[in-house]
């Protein structure tokens, strides 16, 4: 599905992810739920164009001080924004002080994502978000947005749990999260990137222990939904009993974005 993609100027990975079959025989509308990085580098042309979309509400999952460093251009006027707190000062991002342990590798790193995939879904800012995620959907047939700062990881998470929720398959929701892999296209992106991190960091970095960091893989969200097993029982027990999301509500969302 990689029409799904919608390219920007200057912002990643921006996609809908509607359009998938679901278990019961309908199929998830389009032009409804979309996912993105961050707007902070968007264009004039992006802001138009993402104007153009008629767009009511955009939930950012970074923390303030991601959203302080790399304020959006994009939403204005024209959509509503929801954001949290719970973020870790000034501290480096976590990703970049993984970076800076000595001797890492790229297991090392991959073993990083997985660690942290597994908190995902219990992170209180996340909780928080993800409900108003789900609450905007259930309140609205307008468009909507979801994005973090490359709209891969946490937005990986809430994608995946959003198309659970509508009755998409299993196989399904893991090709949806791979196609960050081909949208970002990794291997021609990663010499600026390691550039800009060794900037950031004052070190040489490892490209093949930066690369798990930037794509994803299938066993990092599969870490999270194990996670999620492993606490709630089930998926649809975690969507009910943490994010309010019960049978009822499933029910009135494949009404509203599965016909």
């Amino acid at each position: 599905m990689h029409d799904c993609h919608i390219p920007l100027d200057r912002v990643l990975n921006f996609r809908d992810f509607g359009g998938y079959d679901t278990a019961d025989g309908a199929r998830v509308a389009r032009g409804r739920m979309f996912r993105s990085a961050h707007f902070s580098e968007a264009s004039d042309a992006d802001v138009a164009k993402l104007d153009a979309m008629n767009i009511a509400v955009v939930v950012d999952l970074r923390r303030p001080e991601e959203r302080a460093r790399e304020p959006n251009r994009w939403p204005g006027q024209g959509a509503r924004t929801i954001s949290a707190g719970g973020g870790h000062g000034d501290a480096l991002p976590p990703h970049l002080q993984a970076l800076m342990q000595e001797g890492l590798t790229a297991e090392g790193v991959a073993n990083y994502m997985r660690r942290i995939y597994r908190e995902f879904a219990y992170e209180p800012r996340h909780i928080e978000l993800y409900r108003a995620w789900f609450a905007e959907l259930l309140s609205s047939e307008a468009p909507a947005v979801i994005h973090c700062a490359a709209g891969k990881d946490r937005t990986g998470l809430g994608c995946a749990l959003t198309l659970h929720a509508l009755g998409v398959g299993e196989e399904a929701i893991f090709a949806d999260y791979e196609l960050t892999n081909a949208v970002l296209d990794l291997d021609a992106r990663l010499p600026r990137i390691q550039a800009r991190m060794e900037a950031g960091l004052g070190r040489k970095l490892d490209p093949e222990a930066l690369k798990p960091m930037l794509g994803v893989s299938a066993d990092y969200l599969r870490a999270a939904l194990d996670e999620i097993a492993g606490r709630a029982g089930t998926v649809d027990a975690y969507l009910e009993g943490v994010l309010g999301v019960g049978a009822a509500e499933r029910a009135a969302l494949r009404e509203r974005l599965a016909g």
